[in-house]
């Protein structure tokens, strides 16, 4: 049985992770998760995130591209209440936000759309900072239900093994966390240590499969 982990894990009020992404062995352009520290909305108190992906347009032959992303999840079950993503790509450009109405299973978008959601449903943002909050056992699953560009995606994931990683960040035993289903998701290394660090997370960009690698961890009161 998987034990999930609530508790707060020792991580500075403000955080801020900066990767390489790598096709192989090419740096194709970087990466940045913050945790902005908590917020408190209509009394109630919210965990802020955000992300920064860039694929260099001058080293990328086949695709570039820039993205944002910010998240506001519940500070209590890292249950999304808001996403927006901005997206500038080769041919294509978007920009949206979301709120994410758990009690009501809704995703309402500022075009004023509308999405039914599954219960207890993350972002890919939130969902990245969650898998860091899970007690991992190797050997074990855990499904999660997700709603990612517009989609939902009731994502297993499996611990698949161990491996020592080493980044320009430092060295690292993690556990392998990987998606047994279809789905926008990839692998993730994850520290084994009180920080439990994506050392590694791996997604698709452009049809091709990226990793991006830790390169530096910053913190601040």
């Amino acid at each position: 049985m998987l034990f999930y982990l609530f508790l707060i894990i020792s991580l500075a009020p403000q955080e801020r992770l900066e990767y390489d992404i790598k096709y192989g062995p090419v740096v194709l352009g970087s990466m940045v998760l913050e945790r902005l520290g908590p917020e408190s909305l209509d009394g109630k108190r919210y965990e802020r995130l955000r992300a920064e992906v860039e694929i260099d347009e001058h080293l990328s032959w086949i695709f570039w591209a820039k993205y944002k992303f910010e998240s506001w999840c519940d500070a209590d079950n890292w249950l999304t209440s808001r996403s927006s993503k901005w997206t500038r790509e080769k041919n294509y450009e978007a920009n949206w936000r979301a709120t994410f109405d758990q009690e009501n299973k809704l995703a309402r978008y500022d075009d004023g759309k509308e999405i039914v959601l599954p219960d207890s449903c993350r972002d890919m943002l939130t969902l990245w900072f969650y898998l860091r909050r899970v007690n991992w056992y190797q050997g074990e699953t855990l499904v999660i239900n997700s709603h990612i560009d517009r989609r939902n995606w009731q994502v297993r994931f499996i611990t698949s093994g161990k491996q020592r990683v080493r980044t320009k960040a430092g060295e690292f035993d993690c556990l392998i966390v990987s998606p047994a289903t279809t789905g926008p998701l990839g692998t993730v290394f994850i520290s084994e240590d009180k920080q439990r660090l994506p050392v590694v997370i791996r997604t698709r960009a452009g049809g091709l499969t990226v990793s991006a690698y830790l390169r530096k961890i910053k913190r601040s009161l």
